[in-house]
């Protein structure tokens, strides 16, 4: 992303960053991403297209700290404070949080797959998105773990199990309670457990 999200921020780029955010989020609930453009972003968040390219390079790239900002919600990152977790517990928490965020967010996310392709660009993008915070945050997390297998390895895997089931939930329409899905994904990863 063109902005530095590592640094602070004045309330003056915060309030810029939410404009721009909640805009892209609005429009893609509203219409398909390939057919939005910058012009309507600025009309919506109340910004001329200099103050856009000052934070963003592109609708892409702000697409993308969209997505970051989602993900965030989740807070994935807590799972960094449970290093007593087994693998599977671990799994369902992190799971949970993922369930729990597309829950809190059903109404947009069944607006923006009304809108585009289950298969197009955007889900495309922020699916690669959850899986590669939910990588990253295994990777962490067992490299802390004693195992025999590579711990990227089983990192990708549990991701990888994970972001299935929310598709198959979510994107694909089926009634999956988390029980139920704690159960495929004792199953699914059975012998690591």
């Amino acid at each position: 992303m063109k902005y530095d999200l590592t640094k602070k921020r004045s309330r003056s780029a915060q309030r810029t960053l939410d404009a721009f955010s909640e805009a892209m989020l609005t429009l893609i609930g509203q219409k398909n991403f390939e057919k939005i453009n910058i012009n309507e972003l600025c009309d919506l968040s109340n910004f001329p297209r200099a103050t856009f390219y000052n934070y963003f390079d592109d609708k892409f790239d702000l697409l993308d700290y969209c997505w970051y900002l989602l993900i965030a919600e989740a807070h994935l990152d807590e799972l960094s404070n449970k290093p007593q977790y087994t693998l599977l517990e671990a799994c369902n928490y992190a799971f949970d949080h993922v369930y729990d965020l597309f829950k809190h967010r059903e109404v947009l996310l069944k607006a923006i797959v009304a809108n585009n392709s289950p298969t197009g660009s955007l889900i495309t993008s922020f699916i690669t998105s959850v899986r590669f915070t939910t990588r990253q945050l295994f990777y962490q997390y067992f490299d802390t773990q004693k195992n025999n297998l590579p711990t990227k390895l089983v990192a990708d895997h549990v991701s990888n199990t994970i972001l299935l089931l929310i598709e198959w939930i979510f994107l694909k329409n089926h009634d999956v309670s988390k029980a139920e899905a704690h159960n495929y994904i004792e199953k699914f990863l059975g012998n690591l457990c």
